[in-house]
């Protein structure tokens, strides 16, 4: 088959996976440079205002997304230090008709999933086609919200280590300095209070109930003396009770502010509604209006998935450091979490033994997979 006569092919990367550059000088101002992931270079200002504009979204700084990350590197470029997504975008580009949707990986997901769907849109208007969407972690999530909506302008879908499913593994990104705040050996370009600003990662986390909705078989995510703890973490008292966040002693958050908790609420009110819009039972999306849908994931490591509630005196914190229950994942994704709800079919499940960056730099499965949606399509 000619790549003429195939559907084009739109990727979407995941969470802090798009060059962002200067919108008025072109300069690049995030990107995995040597500079960067070693802390030699100065840190990129990637702190957004905590503000929402007049159409509820928030207000931006200078910065855009300009492409997915391909590879770190240095040298201007010239000497690659390793991959990110270079090996599949550079196949796709090769082997098909490729669109890559690069978007700023800081902002609320809903602005976000409306941009996607307007590209989506013009890609089948451009083409005659509806593409093919190949997403990794978080853009997978947009993904799937576009896909409540609008499931008639996907030709078909394939899900590449997929930050999808209810979770709390985010928590630690929000509450710590250092651990998964560390890129590399730079452990300050990401911090509990930077993070407070770019509220994207926040759309991960569940709210009660929300795992049995999606008929997943480990249910329970947080534990107390070994009873089962719904913890609503999209209230903002829940993470004040908890310890957790901003108010974590290890955050390094000198002082909470009305308006840092003020932004944090209404952060979280979005993050709910966004994804309460994932499930077709709210959604309204019927099975039978889904395009064919695969699932490519890495069984790499044993990966956090739950946590501990511990006491001190009075007080009870979440303990994000000791005692974290595991189950086996790539590494920031469990194998389970990649997968749609129960009511969204799902045609093909392959998993490798990659880590979370590289799923889908397994080229043999990718081609596998966006031949086997289209043979399903027909």
């Amino acid at each position: 088959m000619s790549t003429k006569s195939l559907p084009p092919v739109v990727f979407i990367h995941g969470w802090k996976a798009s060059v962002l550059a200067d919108k008025h000088t072109g300069k690049d101002e995030f990107n995995y440079t040597l500079g960067v992931v070693t802390g030699l270079a100065a840190d990129p200002s990637i702190e957004l205002p905590m503000e929402w504009e007049s159409n509820g979204n928030q207000v931006k700084d200078n910065l855009i997304a300009t492409e997915a990350c391909h590879s770190a590197a240095c040298l201007c470029g010239m000497v690659k230090l390793g991959d990110i997504y270079g090996p599949v975008l550079d196949h796709l580009e090769k082997t098909r008709d490729l669109h890559v949707f690069a978007y700023d990986w800081r902002l609320c997901l809903d602005e976000t999933a409306a941009n996607f769907t307007k590209f989506l849109i013009s890609v089948k208007e451009t083409t005659g086609q509806a593409p093919q969407v190949v997403a990794h972690s978080m853009g997978s999530l947009i993904t799937l919200n576009v896909l409540n909506h609008n499931p008639h302008i996907f030709h078909s879908i394939l899900l590449g280590a997929g930050a999808i499913a209810p979770n709390a593994a985010i928590l630690k990104d929000y509450s710590l300095l250092g651990e998964k705040n560390i890129i590399v050996q730079n452990k300050t370009m990401f911090t509990p209070k930077i993070n407070l600003t770019n509220p994207a990662p926040l759309h991960f986390i569940a709210y009660p109930g929300e795992r049995e909705l999606w008929g997943k078989p480990d249910t329970v995510l947080f534990r107390d003396d070994d009873a089962p703890l719904d913890l609503d973490l999209h209230k903002i008292s829940t993470w004040k009770q908890y310890k957790l966040g901003i108010y974590h002693p290890d955050s390094g958050v000198d002082t909470v502010t009305e308006k840092m908790e003020s932004w944090f609420q209404s952060v979280l009110d979005k993050a709910y509604k966004f994804r309460r819009g994932l499930l077709p039972q709210n959604s309204g999306l019927k099975a039978s209006d889904c395009p064919p849908i695969a699932v490519l994931r890495g069984d790499h490591c044993d990966t956090e998935f739950s946590y501990n509630v511990r006491r001190i005196d009075e007080s009870r914190y979440l303990d994000l450091k000791e005692g974290i229950g595991h189950i086996r994942g790539d590494g920031r994704v469990t194998l389970q979490d990649t997968v749609p709800p129960k009511d969204i079919p799902v045609c093909k499940i392959v998993t490798n033994a990659r880590e979370h960056s590289e799923v889908l730099n397994d080229l043999e499965n990718v081609d596998m997979l966006l031949n086997l949606l289209i043979s399903e399509k027909k």
